[in-house]
């Protein structure tokens, strides 16, 4: 059976819409280049480009009784939540571009709202079995891991993993901290118990080297690792880089460099004070995941999904490339710190593309890598045109420097002040993906909002409007979001928040538009706001209510322990 591979690239117009299929399931308009034969169809989901794998942050901070910050939650992650079903591929490539569209309403806003969809996808079929394994493990054994049972949660994990490696893997082990030792180098046999004692012998000490102790990880691979194995490091850590080469740029470099080699690279944060950032940023950079262990049963779950991950490189340093038609500006870019843009354009780069372990919706594990996309929002500036974008799309094989190239232009033909009453999806498949990225839209409205009230009222909005659409949609994924909500709505409940002290509206007048980056320029850091505690142990968060309008709540009667118990059934990674 072969295993489709999926980026989804998807672009959304915010002030007008275009429509480009008279009827739902059809091509949604797209016009495919001198070097696209395909027809167009259904777009993406399916495959991760990399970084976070989930958005355990973000809900640890939440069963805990806590309000997120904005850099809690992460587009990627989100997204990699989901299960989207990938489309199919006709191009005759490795990668395939292919579009679609949905035209709806925005659920937070009501604004109208266009999405235009690019995925990448492949029918390239994997191995039948995974490939044996080099794996190098680096762990971060300094003092702070002593704190909240970090180090226990890392070799539960690691525990885990030993035992569930195939008898053809190889595991290698580096500890550090401002020091680093290779504790077992890449044997000629799997010696688990000896590789047990080690994990069990781990134990917290000094300052925190992370680019030496992970520049030898990467060291015990090589520089041409074997193409008939899988070649990954996995990375864990509780804290920032203190020690050694503390610039991130420079291990965001080491990690980029390796990964055009065939290397992935998997970050673990655990703890409440690690640098996100980095880790999330090393993942991207190293075409690898991300991911962040809230308790034991996740380092259990995480480290699973881990070796199931498929990490055989399908293709290398894939370009990305988007110019907008000449009626319409390029606004907002969600999905991917690598993807940098401007009004008129916009562009990526990937080091690699492996394909992803998820492929069901109905597990309470096996949640995580779902599939990566790209949201774009658009606004028409210069009356109604046919063309809203061309993209383009380069990558090499592994064994290749030959780069292979294919070109797609958007052509939408409807008036786009357009809203239908009924949302217009493209394919059937769409709706999967319209639903998640107006959760997204919510959660992120309720983490950057000025006040507790305008956080409750963005809930209360998104909570309407996904539990309409799941009625006749029945997304589990989308269900599981609605009970994060419910638990979001709780906690500023419990902060004292009153019911309807805020509506949308009023609230979108306190709000700053985002800035895209210029092509070109380096990823930017998200928001650095800490999140905020539950009452017990923080007063920053009562000063802040005494200043708001009254604080709001979610009118919703909730029982907090119920949510708590669903909440730990539910999306366990």
């Amino acid at each position: 059976m072969r295993t489709p591979l999926a980026i989804g690239l998807l672009l959304t117009t915010a002030c007008g819409t275009t429509s480009g299929a008279d009827g739902p399931g059809a091509p949604a308009g797209a016009s495919g280049g001198a070097s696209d034969p395909q027809s167009p169809g259904p777009g993406g989901g399916g495959v991760s480009f990399g970084g976070a794998q989930d958005i355990g942050e973000l809900r640890n901070i939440l069963d805990n009784g806590g309000i997120p910050g904005p850099d809690t939650f992460d587009a990627n992650g989100f997204f990699n939540e989901h299960y989207n079903a990938p489309p199919p591929v006709a191009c005759g490539q490795v990668l395939c571009l292919v579009s679609g569209m949905s035209v709806g309403r925005d659920w937070v806003t009501g604004a109208h709202q266009a999405t235009l969809q690019l995925s990448i996808n492949t029918a390239s079929a994997p191995a039948p079995q995974r490939l044996p394994m080099n794996l190098v493990v680096v762990v971060d054994h300094s003092g702070s891991m002593a704190s909240d049972g970090r180090l226990d949660k890392v070799k539960i994990g690691l525990h885990t993993m030993i035992d569930q490696l195939h008898d053809d893997d190889r595991l290698a082990v580096v500890e550090f901290d401002d020091q680093v030792k290779v504790d077992a180098a890449l044997g000629a046999t799997l010696d688990r118990p000896a590789l047990h004692a080690i994990i069990d012998g781990l134990v917290p000490g000094g300052s925190t080297d992370i680019f030496d102790g992970l520049d030898q990880g990467f060291r015990l691979l090589g520089d041409a690792p074997p193409s008939e194995r899988q070649n990954r490091v996995i990375l864990l850590s509780d804290g920032n880089a203190t020690a050694g080469d503390v610039s991130q740029a420079d291990i965001l470099g080491m990690a980029q460099r390796r990964a055009v080699l065939g290397i992935g690279l998997t970050t673990i944060g655990v703890g409440d004070d690690f640098d996100v950032a980095l880790m999330r940023g090393l993942a991207e950079q190293g075409a690898g995941n991300f991911y962040f262990l809230e308790d034991p049963a996740a380092a259990t779950e995480v480290f699973t999904e881990e070796l199931d991950f498929f990490m055989q490189p399908i293709a290398l340093d894939i370009q990305i490339g988007a110019t907008a038609g000449p009626g319409y500006q390029f606004v907002e870019a969600v999905g991917s710190n690598l993807w940098a843009g401007e009004p008129r354009r916009g562009a990526m780069q990937i080091p690699a593309v492996f394909a992803s372990s998820r492929t069901t919706q109905s597990g309470e594990q096996g949640r995580r890598g779902g599939g990566s996309m790209i949201f774009i929002q658009i606004n028409p500036v210069a009356g109604t045109t046919g063309r809203v974008a061309d993209l383009t799309l380069s990558f090499r094989a592994p064994d290749s420097t030959e780069r292979i190239s294919q070109a797609v232009s958007l052509d939408y033909a409807r008036d786009p002040a357009e809203t239908p009453a009924v949302p217009y999806l493209s394919a059937p498949e769409m709706s999967e993906r319209f639903g998640m990225y107006n959760m997204f839209l919510g959660i992120r409205a309720a983490t950057v909002a000025p006040t507790p009230a305008c956080a409750a009222a963005a809930l209360r909005a998104t909570r309407a409007a996904g539990t309409a659409w799941n009625q006749d949609h029945q997304d589990p994924d989308l269900a599981a979001d609605l009970v994060l909500v419910d638990q979001y709505l709780a906690n500023l409940r419990a902060f004292g928040a009153v019911d309807d002290a805020a509506t949308v509206a009023t609230c979108r007048t306190q709000t700053t538009p985002p800035v895209l980056p210029p092509v070109g320029s380096p990823p930017t850091d998200p928001p650095t706001d800490p999140p905020i505690d539950p009452p017990a142990r923080s007063d920053r968060r009562a000063s802040l209510l005494s200043c708001s309008t009254g604080g709001a709540a979610g009118g919703l009667p909730i029982a907090l322990a119920a949510l708590a118990a669903l909440g730990s059934r539910r999306r366990r990674r």
